[in-house]
Parts: C-alpha cells; structure tokens; sequence
C-alpha cells in the first residue's frame, strides 16, 4: 500500500484544485449516494483534483474560481452523474470514476468493495478489462499511475 507522504510528495508536482471543505464531500457522497474510502476523502480534502502529466485525478472543487474558461479538473459528481446515465444501468451506481487513459479505459473507485480499512479497490472498465482490480486502494492508484504501473 502507497504511503501518505509518498502521495503528497507526488501531489506537489502537479496542478491542483485547491483544498475541499469535509461538508462539500459529505454533499458530494449524499448526492452519489456512496461513501468514499479514506485515501479518496483526504485526496479530495487536500488537493481537490489533480492535472498530471498524461492523465487527470477527478475531484471537486470551487466551480465558481475558474477564472474565464472551463474548469481545467474533472468534477467527481457530475462526470459519474453523466456516466451513470449514458451508462443506462450497465455500470454499477457503486463505481465512481476518478481517472481515464483517454481512450477506452475508465478507473472508478468500486466503493460496494470495502476493506477492514474502509478503503476500496479501483477498478477499470474497458474492453477486455471489465471491473478488473488496479489498485488496492486510491493512493495506491496515484502511485502506479505516476509509475506508469497501471497494469490489467
């Protein structure tokens, strides 16, 4: 399992949303009718989301301080709203997306899948992949994708 400083050591390197307040998240999982694991609460807590090199953590944030154009993150609520709907029931209202490859691949945290520690695997739908575990947990994700290490 990925460690916190690990992840915020990597965190740093990248385009950030900015901090969330804890009721933003509550409101957040009330509206998905999930509960995130710890990894993604603190994630969506400190940073918001995420623009990295080559892929994007999806998260919430300050709609409302996006200067002119389009946000440059992915809102968590809205894309999985989306998706659930496109989706018309074949994707599991439990799986809440948080990154793609920009193509045919999409990673959700499974969040009916919780461990001892509150935490979920993340998963990806995708041709010949279809709810395959990626990652144990979200921090574990962030590593293997600044890895390059996202296998399945």
């Amino acid at each position: 399992m990925a460690g916190l400083e690990q992840v915020e050591q990597l965190l740093a390197t990248v385009t950030l949303a900015g901090p969330v307040d804890d009721k933003v998240i509550q409101m957040a999982e009330k509206e998905l009718g999930v509960l995130f694991p710890p990894s993604y609460r603190f994630f969506l807590s400190k940073f918001g989301a995420a623009l990295c090199t080559g892929f994007e953590l999806a998260g919430l944030f300050d709609k409302d301080n996006t200067e002119d154009g389009p946000p440059l993150w992915s809102d968590v609520v809205t894309t999985t709203l989306q998706e659930r709907r496109a989706s018309e029931s074949q994707i599991p209202d439990s799986y809440v997306p948080v990154s793609d490859d920009g193509g045919d691949y999409t990673f959700y945290l499974d969040t009916a899948r919780v461990d001892s520690r509150g935490e979920c695997p993340v998963v990806v739908l995708g041709p010949g992949a279809d709810g395959v575990v990626v990652a144990e947990d979200f921090f574990d994700f962030i590593v293997r994708l600044f890895e390059g290490n996202v296998l399945f």
